[in-house]
């Protein structure tokens, strides 16, 4: 299947292309995990519901209702949705049909975007990779978790601010869950960067980091 990725990423750069230029504060972010236990199908079946769920997207991205959207290198991606509340966006979630065949897993997060905005894709169209860094919190650390939630947002804030190699950055709680995006050469520098995080060395948030294929100018900087 990896030899039909410019082809998703070429229609993905379309949909995204029709994103609206409104903000919302109702912003939910979806992580669409490979499901491990999803059913064996035969390579016909695959990309009959790959391309549903392409379609799917392309419409509710010309409703407004998808802000952004892209697949991860190895399986999996996202979607930012602008929607009322969690409940709305599960129920825009199932009329995905690789969702409702159990091709993915979802995770959904109330999203709060720190410093960047949603400015959608313009023409000429451009697929980039980036380096998607997601903070996740360490449910086995036990200290100060206040600090290190204002000790979080100090770090993220200086790191938007100064450096032009930041994409975008969000927040998924109060808890220093969240993302990173980082337009770097590879895995290896984003974790770098990464791991000058204080909370990362005291161990509060630990961290994953893959790579990512979106339309360039879905983010921007205020």
């Amino acid at each position: 299947m990896r030899k039909k990725l410019p082809v998703i990423l070429l229609l993905l750069a379309l949909f995204l292309a029709n994103l609206s230029q409104a903000q919302s504060n109702n912003l939910f972010f979806v992580f669409l995990n490979t499901n491990p236990d999803k059913e064996q199908l035969d390579e016909e079946k695959t990309e009959q519901i790959q391309a549903a769920h392409l379609q799917n997207i392309d419409m509710l991205a010309k409703e407004g209702i998808i802000r952004a959207a892209g697949p991860f290198e190895g399986g999996g991606g996202f979607l930012i949705l602008n929607t009322e509340d969690e409940e709305s966006a599960n129920t825009i979630l199932q009329t995905d049909p690789a969702i409702k065949a159990n091709r993915f897993v979802t995770e959904i997060f109330p999203l709060m975007l720190a410093h960047n905005d949603l400015c959608g894709a313009k023409e000429p169209y451009k697929m980039v990779t980036y380096q998607f860094v997601r903070t996740i919190f360490n449910l086995d650390y036990f200290g100060d978790v206040d600090k290190w939630f204002a000790e979080n947002r100090v770090f993220m804030a200086d790191l938007n601010n100064h450096n032009d190699f930041v994409i975008a950055q969000g927040n998924f709680n109060n808890y220093n869950d969240g993302f990173l995006i980082l337009d770097v050469a590879d895995a290896s520098t984003a974790e770098k960067i990464i791991k000058q995080h204080p909370a990362v060395q005291e161990g509060q948030i630990n961290f994953e980091i893959k790579s990512l294929y979106i339309a360039k100018g879905t983010f921007c900087k205020r």
